[in-house]
């Protein structure tokens, strides 16, 4: 992909989760064999685990007051989103600004990191 196609693919994303799609922007975005490093450091790997850890996180959700992208770079085939979260959920509070950093291959998402 070229970063044009990249950048109109990360602005797809964004709307599908702004329209609040998440788990559909990773049905078509993420690669089968992603892996994924959460803000707590784990890495977990597999697009069919992390989409049951993903339904799992938002059934978990009580109250969002903001879930929303807030900037974005595109050079190479690499990705940054940053991320501006402020929700409940079962856990407690979430507020918390984030990067996503994300590899993209073969149009998907390979790797993506989370850093805050």
């Amino acid at each position: 992909m070229t970063e044009s196609q990249i950048t109109t693919a990360v602005d797809e994303l964004i709307a599908l989760v702004a329209e609040g799609k998440p788990m559909e922007a990773f049905a078509k975005f993420y690669h089968d064999d992603i892996e994924k490093t959460d803000l707590d450091g784990v890495t977990h790997q597999g697009k069919t685990r992390i989409d049951k850890m993903g339904h799992q996180q938002l059934a978990d959700i009580v109250m969002v007051r903001d879930f929303s992208a807030v900037g974005r770079i595109v050079k190479g085939n690499r990705s940054f989103i940053v991320w501006s979260v402020d929700l409940d959920n079962t856990s407690g509070l979430l507020k918390v600004v984030e990067v996503a950093i994300q590899d993209w291959q073969d149009g998907k998402i390979i790797r993506e990191r989370y850093f805050a």
